[in-house]
């Protein structure tokens, strides 16, 4: 029986024969359509699009020169929207063989079971036989995604994943041509605050994965930005909420608390600031940033405890040192803020404003 509501998309790059064997296995477990797209491949190899494109079910899609692995898959993607609009939603697989024809269909499986949720194939990368780069890139992008973005993937850099047709049709707009384009759609994710399901799969490496393309520097360091980069968008409720902070302590210690000791004009000029500036920052965080799933009393209750800790500490670590290390008042608020900036998104992110469904649950 076809199973008709997912397509599997493969982007390809000098590939061997053994991916028309592939699309054929593929096509034989029930899989109605297959788009592989040549990503400017040699033209020695061409001969094998050429079978793949005669095979029932696949359709081939070529770009004259390699113009990397995300802008293969958007490619795709947008096909897919144009052409199967009647699907779910679509499976990506990489062309080397490296996700077994089981692991495509159970994630295809997993994807018509829950088609509003982003599907993940993880791999287990406690086998001895993982090649040393790609154990090192995935346990760091893991880490900082983490830390970053709160969500706690075993695989962020798996390409066996599968979107509903709503999601394909954000992520074609999304930025990035190569690698880093895959570290995208899960910092949108975020943004969107889209349930991930991890389902895990069997990990196979050939010839100490020779056939990957992946070039460990300049494709690390281009994940790496796109994980930096796409903290901004968390980041401009926290630096404007920060500046609105900054500018009301200045107003408050220079002008309106000028006469009063220094102690109570710090401390009168903090606590009025970041009330202040935290009505700002509570509203921007849950409504467009975090979007926790908590009721508002709940996310203000523990808001306003980690709001008036973090006043307490500024204040603290302001009169440290302002008297007894005689630093410049304004430069160490600055410096002692941003630092409690970087505390606060973590336990925002963390603890107030955290979702009551955890992500990584395998299906």
């Amino acid at each position: 029986m076809k199973m008709n509501k997912c397509a599997i998309i493969i982007p390809a790059l000098n590939p061997t024969d053994r991916l028309v064997d592939y699309v054929n296995r593929l096509i034989e477990k029930g899989i109605s359509q297959v788009i592989v797209v040549n990503d400017g491949s040699k033209s020695e190899l061409l001969y094998i699009f050429k079978q793949l494109g005669k095979i029932d079910g696949c359709t081939v899609l070529s770009h004259n020169e390699n113009q990397g692995k995300g802008r293969a898959l958007k490619t795709a993607f947008t096909y897919t929207l144009q052409h199967f609009n009647n699907l779910i939603g679509a499976v990506t697989a990489d062309a080397d063989g490296q996700h077994s024809i089981d692991d495509v269909c159970e994630v295809a499986r997993a994807l018509e079971e829950n088609p509003k949720k982003f599907i993940l194939g993880v791999r287990d990368f406690t086998h001895s036989d993982v090649p040393a780069r790609s154990l090192i890139g995935n346990r760091i992008t893991s880490t900082i995604f983490r830390f970053l973005y709160g969500y706690n993937l075993k695989d962020t850099q798996t390409g066996l994943r599968g979107f509903s047709m709503d999601n394909l049709s954000w992520m074609v707009k999304l930025k990035g041509e190569r690698y880093e384009f895959e570290i995208n759609m899960l910092i949108h994710a975020k943004k969107k605050n889209l349930e991930i399901n991890e389902v895990p799969i069997q990990t196979l490496y050939f010839e100490n994965n020779t056939g990957s393309h992946y070039h460990p520097i300049a494709d690390s360091l281009r994940v790496f930005w796109k994980l930096i980069t796409g903290l901004l968008y968390y980041s401009i409720s926290t630096i404007c909420s920060g500046i609105i902070d900054i500018v009301f302590f200045v107003f408050l210690l220079s002008f309106l608390f000028v006469s009063f000791p220094l102690k109570s004009r710090i401390f009168l000029a903090t606590l009025i600031a970041r009330i202040i500036s935290s009505v700002f920052n509570f509203y921007m965080n849950r409504g467009l940033v975090f979007r926790g799933s908590n009721t508002v009393t709940q996310s203000l209750i523990k808001y306003y405890l980690l709001c008036f800790g973090l006043i307490f500490a500024s204040f603290t670590l302001v009169i440290i040192a302002n008297i007894f290390l005689n630093g410049n008042l304004i430069f160490s608020k600055i410096c002692i803020d941003t630092f409690l900036g970087i505390v606060s998104y973590k336990l925002q992110l963390q603890w107030v404003f955290k979702k009551k469904k955890m992500v990584g649950e395998s299906l």
